[in-house]
């Protein structure tokens, strides 16, 4: 089974190449952002606004409250019904997102892991706020020296939740991954985008003014109901907004500069993801013409049987 993957950082363009891609190829998109499957924040993930998914069907967008839990494994499984749907339509699907674990989860097939444990995760994250990440780092190393291996050292997001897992089961992730469930789909054909670092950040930083002037602090400070959990999800550019408009811990300019930050260091983070990957073809969106030479790949990958 064909389909398309769109990845890259923030701000790299993928949602523009997506609908350009489905457009010429009577595609359907399944978002793979994992902030953007939430209800409630719309400015702040940067939700493609109708008139730039200029008709075409867009899936998993919107779908869940913000206390839901939601993961890899799940997004996998219902990516992979919606592909499977799409493609017996006669249509397209392109998967567009920059959540590396997500896509990961899709095209290799990801275990079935439990229930996050909030009160174990609370702990883990007040050891590593006074004794830096590396001391998880080597608790997971002395469990687990396989995934360890796997993972950056700063990693602390990843790092918990393979703590957890092993508190949870009473067994490491690459044991789990030996005999879990796997639920991989088909030969995708990854398309990556990454502009020149400095254009990177300037449309980063482009974006989050253009955030604030569209009535982000009021889409935050609608999310009253919520503020505990986007606490717990660290949401990108929300913790800083909260942090001024409801604790009064900082500035306005101190949170849109934070914000600015945090998706810049952000779109670093997803930057090494994407390069561990394999088989990605990588295009340089800045440029002129990039486009065409996308659809040169997609054209070449579509006609092969």
């Amino acid at each position: 089974m064909k389909y398309i993957i769109i990845c890259g950082p923030t701000c790299s363009g993928k949602t523009g190449l997506g609908v350009e891609l489905a457009l010429r190829y009577n595609g359907e998109i399944i978002n793979a952002d994992s902030r953007q499957i939430f209800k409630h924040t719309t400015i702040g993930t940067a939700k493609p606004k109708p008139e730039k998914c200029r008709g075409i069907k867009h899936h998993l967008i919107d779908f869940l409250e913000l206390d839901d839990n939601f993961s890899a494994y799940k997004f996998a499984k219902l990516a992979k019904e919606l592909i499977e749907n799409i493609a017996a339509r006669g249509k397209l699907p392109l998967v567009v997102g920059g959540t590396g674990l997500y896509l990961k989860a899709l095209a290799e097939g990801l275990f079935k892991s439990p229930q996050p444990d909030y009160k174990y995760r609370k702990k883990l994250e007040t050891i590593s706020s006074k004794n830096g990440s590396e001391t998880l780092y080597r608790m997971l190393t002395e469990i687990d020296p396989l995934t360890a291996e796997k993972i950056d050292k700063q990693d602390t997001t990843r790092i918990i939740r393979a703590l957890e897992i092993y508190k949870l089961t009473g067994k490491p992730i690459s044991e789990m991954q030996k005999t879990g469930e796997y639920n991989s789909v088909g030969n995708p054909l990854w398309l990556g985008l990454l502009p020149e670092r400095k254009i990177l950040y300037n449309r980063i930083n482009k974006r989050v003014d253009d955030m604030i002037d569209e009535g982000f602090e009021q889409e935050v400070l609608q999310l009253k109901p919520f503020l505990d959990t986007v606490r717990k999800k660290k949401m990108v550019g929300y913790t800083h907004m909260i942090s001024y408009l409801f604790d009064n811990m900082i500035t306005r300019q101190e949170a849109i500069d934070k914000v600015k930050q945090h998706h810049r260091n952000y779109a670093k983070r997803q930057i090494t993801w994407f390069r561990k990957v394999n088989g990605i073809c990588w295009f340089d969106s800045s440029l002129d013409g990039f486009t065409e030479k996308v659809i040169n790949i997609c054209d070449r990958y579509l006609k092969k049987a």
